[in-house]
């Protein structure tokens, strides 16, 4: 109770003099909304003003492929209005251009005009990675990327065509490819540079599980393939291919994954990790300890292995927030965790999930993991059971999991997020296999398909020879 008894008359000292503060953030994605709510939710009353280049914000970037299926309205993106910032006491100054920031004197330059702060923080993102190949440049190529006019300007072009080609085996690559064959293109085509889609998620032999639905929906899927160059002419775009295989289509996407801004950073003299992120300390501080960076822009690393990496994820953004708006407002006593890599998606009418490493991630990281295949159904055929598909991977000498690949129906995301837990508090595999599972047949296995390969995990490492610590 001391402990807490002095963290506690700390943060009231501290919020005195952050409640009188001027804190400014510069991008209004998803970490910067997020961390302004948050200070608000802990009663903190600083100046809190967010500037940013886009016409709006507060919207989920990730919807845009349902927006553009029709599945939802573009107003529908939106989680927050004007009203509700206004309601909150946050200033929002859209279409702004934050052009310096000077650390010395705690001042950015806005358009000209001069603004101090006395906490900032940096949210700026990402830009789009383009690949390098002669002649990709014109207005039949376009960048799948979370800005808003990006998903007007393909809205309005997707009825003019009906052959498109993406450059990339990703998600957003992928999205884009399913919303295409929904909206009637007869000709799609997807140019994969590595021997598998979703490589940074799934493994060579769990991707083969997913491919078919792909390829059986009407797209052309190229593995293991490169582009040599490409001709824009007025009518099309012409992509010439290793195995000198020739594309024409109407409209070529790129979607090669995301370079971060750091472009304000840098210029400001802030550290730039080896990932090409803004270097940041565990409280999320950056180089300049009245700088906080959050989002796409920053160098992240891996919950387990401490390896740094570029996290682009909606739910990483407002974990940086959340746990930056409690630094401002505690004084850098909340450490942020990390990431998992978790991965969560829907393509094709199977949903994907990947916690954790990969089985080419364990081997670059040097462990010697072992792995387990199971297949089954998530109940019995009688209850409308459907296929589901696992691979789990686990660390024999500290006998934990360390990542999990998932394919089947939506209830797998529910699945994975038991499996985050697992994996992120390394609870022991012999641990795990005791746990109670929810069960009922119209809901689930009596024998759920975690706990069974679980059990085959601890099964093989004792073929290994090693003793299991069963407490």
């Amino acid at each position: 109770m001391k402990h807490i008894f002095n963290i506690s008359e700390r943060a009231l000292t501290i919020n005195k003099k952050r409640n009188k503060m001027k804190i400014i953030m510069v991008g209004g994605g998803g970490a910067s909304i997020v961390c302004a709510n948050t200070l608000r939710l802990l009663r903190n009353h600083a100046q809190i003003d967010i500037y940013t280049r886009r016409e709006r914000t507060a919207y989920t970037p990730c919807e845009q492929p349902f927006f553009l299926r029709n599945v939802l309205t573009f107003d529908e993106m939106f989680y927050a209005n004007l009203e509700w910032f206004a309601s909150k006491k946050i200033g929002l100054y859209t279409q702004r251009n934050v052009e310096t920031i000077d650390r010395e004197r705690k001042i950015i330059m806005v358009d000209g005009e001069e603004i101090s702060y006395d906490i900032l923080l940096i949210n700026t993102g990402a830009k789009s990675k383009m690949p390098p190949v002669p002649g990709f440049k014109g207005e039949r190529v376009l960048s799948l990327i979370s800005d808003l006019k990006s998903a007007k300007q393909i809205e309005s072009i997707l009825p003019i065509g009906k052959s498109a080609v993406i450059i990339g085996g990703g998600v957003v690559g992928l999205e884009m490819a399913e919303t295409l064959i929904k909206k009637s293109y007869s000709q799609v085509s997807i140019i994969v540079s590595s021997e598998n889609i979703l490589s940074q998620q799934l493994d060579p032999d769990m991707a083969k599980w997913l491919e078919p639905d792909i390829i059986n929906a009407g797209v052309s899927l190229y593995l293991s393939t490169s582009i040599k160059k490409a001709i824009l002419t007025d009518e099309n775009v012409k992509i010439f291919l290793s195995g000198d295989k020739l594309i024409e289509a109407d409209w070529a996407f790129i979607s090669k994954g995301i370079v971060p801004d750091t472009d304000l950073a840098m210029n400001a003299g802030l550290k730039i990790g080896k990932t090409g992120g803004i270097e940041v300390n565990k409280y999320l501080q950056t180089s300049d300890p009245s700088i906080y960076a959050a989002g796409d822009c920053v160098e992240g690393w891996h919950m387990l292995s401490g390896k740094k990496f570029i996290n682009g994820l909606a739910t990483n953004s407002n974990r940086n927030g959340r746990v930056i708006a409690r630094n401002i407002h505690f004084g850098n006593v909340v450490p942020f965790a990390g990431a998992l890599h978790t991965f969560g998606a829907e393509i094709f009418g199977k949903t994907v999930v990947s916690v954790g490493l990969t089985e080419r991630k364990s081997s670059e990281e040097g462990l010697d993991a072992i792995s387990v295949k199971r297949t089954s159904k998530t109940r019995k055929k009688m209850f409308n059971g459907e296929d589901i598909r696992i691979k789990l991977f686990a660390d024999p000498e500290k006998q934990t999991l360390i990542g999990a690949q998932l394919i089947g129906p939506r209830e797998v995301s529910r699945i994975g997020e038991r499996i985050i837990l697992m994996v992120g508090e390394e609870i022991p595999l012999a641990k795990i296999s005791q746990y109670e599972t929810i069960f009922s047949p119209p809901l689930s296995n009596a024998y759920d398909i975690i706990t069974n390969g679980i059990d085959i995990l601890i099964s093989n490492i004792i073929e290994m020879g090693k003793e299991i610590k069963w407490e």
